[in-house]
């Protein structure tokens, strides 16, 4: 299920989570050519999940698309980009050495239907196709969907090349589509969500309870967990990946590919 290896320091009482319930991955840009010459990633955008990208090496772009249009952002090492649910990204990596770490919101959800490929009107206006050009299982399938997505990326941007209204037109009606092919995953989406993020901002507020009431018990509880570095052997949307899955989301009742 998982590149790494989880080393327990201290017995736990419950799962440790990442700190707030995030996602963190460790990411290799694509470096293969895209159908507009480009080398990157592929376009995609989030429902639910506000995302950072923290440059580990290397330099390269994101090109964006919201209701504003289309903009690129230069990446440098150390710089930091964080983008908000609805924000269409697409790494570039011209010089093909572009490293990531990726923090992202609600862990879990991300593996979970929340990211969704920019496909043209052909692979988004079905279930079972839209299915079909989600799912790989190789770098190769990977590099197909990246493709696809990014020809579906190039309309989006025609469209508001030749108007604002048109573009915004065109975004809305991905975004849509968007939301009809993935209706049937919100209530496992809000599961994790209730289960993951929403009990870690409880946990807080008990705790903060704890305090005003005089007592640090809970104190007794902490614990640590050691994530030992794997392999970019995941074919991912934007790159190799090395995902640090923490022990909450490697449960039974967690992520699963």
């Amino acid at each position: 299920m998982t590149d790494q290896t989880l080393t327990p320091i201290n017995a736990a009482v419950a799962p440790l989570r990442m700190p707030g319930a995030t996602l963190v991955t460790r990411l290799k840009v694509y470096d293969t050519e895209t159908p507009d010459g480009q080398y990157g990633g592929t376009p995609h955008f989030h429902f639910m999940c506000t995302e950072m990208y923290f440059v580990v090496a290397g330099s390269g772009h994101v090109e964006l698309i919201d209701h504003n249009g289309f903009s690129r952002v230069d990446l440098y090492p150390h710089s930091a980009l964080i983008f908000s649910p609805g924000t269409i990204h697409r790494l570039i990596n011209p010089n093909r050495d572009l490293e990531l770490l990726v923090v992202m919101q609600n862990s879990g959800l991300p593996e979970r239907g929340d990211n969704v490929v920019c496909f043209g009107e052909e692979w988004m206006a079905d279930d079972a196709k839209f299915a079909e050009a989600m799912k790989v299982s190789s770098f190769e399938e990977a590099y197909v969907r990246r493709d696809r997505g990014v020809e579906g990326f190039l309309q989006i941007k025609a469209a508001f090349e030749r108007g604002e209204e048109e573009g915004r037109q065109a975004l809305q009606h991905f975004y849509d589509l968007a939301a009809d092919r993935t209706r049937n995953l919100r209530a496992n989406w809000r599961s994790i969500v209730e289960n993951g993020a929403q009990a870690e901002v409880n946990a807080s507020l008990d705790h903060l309870a704890a305090l005003d009431a005089g007592s640090t018990d809970f104190l007794a509880n902490s614990q640590q967990y050691l994530i030992h570095a794997g392999e970019y052997n995941k074919p991912g949307f934007c790159g190799k990946l090395n995902r640090y899955f923490d022990p909450a989301t490697l449960s039974p009742e967690g992520v699963k590919q």
